[in-house]
């Protein structure tokens, strides 16, 4: 038995260390202005939040590296740590086990697993994030829409949480995250139609939507390597 694994199990490793090197990946992204306190509600403590229009989003990775291929979802919200500005994945769901599993415990993204409809065309995208028969994020986007201000979502800051073996006592610590060898293939900005919704462990719903800002989708290969330790 190995042990020099990076990842459970030792004998057949699950992930294996960053980088992670993905091609032409698909995203579909509608910023929408939302009730500030909801955000500070929802936020982890250690962050203050900074602007009140988040990002609802659906991937599609064909290509993830050693990952393979998978879809994800969720919601990245606008936050600062240290009076540093970034970008905090509040929730994020997530089609495989090791894409799920390499998140939560490398960099802290808060990943469950799930399920995603994907459809593309060259100017439309259809897609729609569940769990657990709930349907979570719906977005249905076409190309050729106005300009918008965009949120600075990056560098991320996410939350590591590690459980005690002994206790219901856990360490948290705070991993800094950001995209390297980013390249853009397509980006177009367009309209979306957007429904959100929830339960009580999945609570997208807890952002109503006051204000559509933008919608954008790009597609687009970058390198996802190693975080840093903050805090």
């Amino acid at each position: 038995m190995s042990q020099n694994a990076y990842a459970l199990p030792q004998r057949a490793p699950l992930y294996q260390a960053p980088p992670f090197d993905y091609k032409a990946f698909s995203k579909v992204s509608v910023f929408c202005r939302v009730d500030e306190a909801a955000i500070r509600a929802a936020l982890p403590a250690q962050f203050e939040v900074r602007g009140d229009v988040i990002e609802f989003f659906i991937m599609d990775v064909p290509a993830g590296g050693a990952l393979g291929s998978y879809a994800e979802g969720g919601i990245v919200v606008p936050m600062s740590y240290q009076g540093r500005p970034g970008g905090h994945v509040l929730y994020e769901i997530v089609t495989n086990d090791d894409s799920m599993a390499v998140g939560r415990e490398v960099w802290g993204y808060p990943k469950k697993m799930g399920e995603v409809d994907w459809k593309a065309s060259e100017t439309a995208i259809t897609a729609k994030l569940s769990r657990r028969g709930t349907s979570l994020i719906e977005i249905d986007f076409r190309a050729d829409g106005p300009a918008f201000e965009k949120p600075a979502l990056h560098p991320r800051f996410q939350t590591r949480i590690i459980p005690s073996p002994e206790s219901a006592a856990v360490e948290t610590q705070i991993i800094e995250n950001s995209l390297g060898q980013s390249e853009t293939l397509r980006h177009a900005l367009g309209t979306a139609e957007i429904k959100i919704g929830g339960s009580a462990s999945d609570p997208f719903s807890d952002f109503q939507i006051r204000e559509i800002v933008g919608a954008e989708m790009i597609v687009a290969n970058f390198v996802l390597g190693f975080g840093k330790i903050v805090g």
